[in-house]
């Protein structure tokens, strides 16, 4: 079976680095970038099943990269990380789940998990 893709994206490295490790894990394969533009550019190279996203980074913003994610690729489920980004108008952009800052990395890893096989997401 091929290994599922994950593309992480946030401008901490410290973040990126946690989230590699604990994905990695899984023995998903893990990309991770700095910023949206990155992101997109990484999308257009590889395909992949699911990407992480913090909300607040400079250059473009979770709310933005999800709405370009959804114009390039409806099908690839977004998880947008955030502490006080406006969830409704993040799901309504095409987000499958937000979830708030500080998260729990056993609770983002399930709802990832969750949404790499096909189940839905809980209600955040």
């Amino acid at each position: 079976m091929e290994k599922k893709r994950v593309l992480i994206v946030d401008d901490e490295e410290m973040i990126r680095t946690l989230l590699f490790q604990a994905f990695k894990f899984f023995g998903y394969e893990i990309d991770t970038v700095e910023n949206g533009i990155e992101a997109i550019k990484q999308i257009a190279v590889k395909p992949y099943d699911l990407i992480i996203t913090d909300y607040m980074m400079p250059k473009m913003d979770g709310l933005e990269l999800t709405r370009r994610i959804k114009m390039i690729n409806p099908s690839i489920p977004v998880l947008v990380v955030t502490s006080d980004g406006p969830e409704c108008e993040l799901l309504k952009s095409g987000a499958l789940a937000c979830i708030k800052k500080p998260f729990n990395i056993s609770e983002l890893q399930k709802i990832s998990q969750d949404i790499l096989d096909g189940r839905p997401p809980p209600s955040t």
